[in-house]
């Protein structure tokens, strides 16, 4: 992991763009309705069902790490604009989804309250987690399988 020396944010690999604007949370949930900051809350705990979660609160916006980011949030008057990072496409009403090369896809949504992290976005957000820790394989490609690595002392 690489630590950036200006603010202190880690990353998976070095000089990854990144806000240095490191700002207190709650500061994203002033002035805004409850109910956003019940909805974060709720991504949040949904998150740690799987394991410890870093909260990076930057100007613009929240993400959650664990060894590399895998879902963020940025506050709005009225609603919480929110992705999570997969290595598949999820077809649904309520994301939109965005192909990262060379294996990821980004899934936007919305949420406006608590309610809205239910079975099925905590489930999402458990599969995003395991890519934030890295423990998904990149989809396989088509073909052959591939030999197995010599043994010690074969040729």
């Amino acid at each position: 992991m690489w630590e950036c020396p200006a603010c202190g944010q880690t990353f998976v690999a070095r000089n990854m763009p990144h806000s240095c604007l490191v700002v207190p949370l709650d500061q994203h949930f002033e002035g805004r309705p409850p109910a956003l900051r019940a909805a974060f809350d709720a991504l949040v705990a949904a998150a740690e069902a799987n394991g410890p979660v870093t909260v990076n609160a930057t100007k613009s916006r929240i993400t959650l790490q664990v060894r590399m980011r895998f879902a963020a949030v940025e506050p709005r008057r009225d609603h919480l604009r929110a992705h999570l990072v997969l290595k598949r496409r999820i077809e649904h009403s309520r994301l939109v989804v965005e192909h990262l090369e060379p294996d990821y896809y980004l899934h936007r949504f919305t949420l406006t309250g608590a309610a809205d992290v239910d079975d099925e976005l905590t489930a999402w957000v458990a599969e995003a987690y395991r890519v934030g820790a890295q423990l998904t394989a990149a989809p396989r490609q088509a073909g052959p399988p591939a030999p197995d690595p010599p043994t010690p002392g074969s040729r």
